[in-house]
């Protein structure tokens, strides 16, 4: 297990999404209204984290994040990272969700060369595995920055864990699709990313005809490069899902593409 534990008793009431809309949204209120109290009585302590110290408007909406994955207050300030006012889960923090629903998670290889993280859901046979090395994090122009040149092995392996993790527990983490890690390699400001939403790929795809060929790798690269805005890049997404497209190039392509529309935005 990681650093972080996952609790199965949340600390905050937060809507599940079963209830009626008008019932969610008081429920919602509830939770904030708990969650800046305790961020209130929280953040002037030595217990919160220096990113969180006199900001208690940040910390409640990293606590509120928390709750929503079963972890405490305390535990959800030390999971996400403050970055401009908005949290990001670590990718520490989608191993503990993962590993907590029962997913497997494991570290193979971890040099400052190369990452191996394989990963497979609870109840499934099949094993999932990222392979980050630093080659391929210098073809996205990533080993230039601080935190690469100073720890690669640890980042390498940050990397191999997200990728697994949203490919075995996406349905735990969809709505954290960056890590902290990944968001400051991207250079963008969070503000000026779209906010995180679910999306269903029946909203978005066609019924196929039988006779139909495959979606292919090379295919997909393409319309990811044609793609103007980011919710294109959603309707992509959810048809990659829907065909199991899994390419490293493709992954490494949609990210780059959706960095470049927000800091266009």
């Amino acid at each position: 297990m990681s650093d972080i534990a996952v609790r199965a008793d949340q600390h905050l009431a937060v809507p599940t999404g079963t209830e009626p809309a008008t019932a969610q949204l008081v429920q919602w209120a509830q939770a904030a209204h708990a969650a800046h109290s305790l961020a209130e009585g929280i953040c002037n302590t030595a217990v919160a984290p220096q990113a969180y110290r006199g900001k208690p408007a940040e910390a409640a909406a990293a606590i509120l994040a928390g709750a929503e994955v079963g972890l405490s207050p305390i535990a959800s300030l030390r999971a996400f990272d403050n970055i401009q006012g908005t949290p990001a889960p670590k990718a520490i923090t989608l191993r503990a969700i993962a590993q907590g629903l029962g997913h497997e998670v494991k570290v193979q290889e971890s040099s400052p060369e190369r990452a191996v993280v394989v990963g497979r859901r609870k109840d499934d046979s099949e094993w999932q595995t990222s392979t980050w090395t630093i080659e391929r994090a210098q073809q996205m122009g990533l080993t230039s920055k601080s935190q690469w040149k100073q720890q690669p092995a640890a980042m390498l392996v940050a990397r191999a864990t997200a990728e697994v993790c949203r490919w075995i527990a996406s349905d735990a983490i969809m709505g954290m699709p960056y890590t902290a890690e990944e968001i400051r390699d991207q250079g963008v400001t969070v503000e000026h990313r779209p906010a995180p939403r679910l999306v269903s790929a029946a909203d978005f795809i066609e019924p196929t005809a039988a006779d139909e060929q495959p979606l292919t790798a090379a295919e997909v690269l393409d319309e990811i490069a044609a793609a103007q805005t980011q919710e294109r890049l959603d309707e992509i997404k959810a048809v990659c899902q829907q065909n199991g497209i899994r390419d490293p190039q493709v992954l490494d392509a949609w990210s780059a593409r959706s960095a470049q529309l927000a800091e266009a935005a």
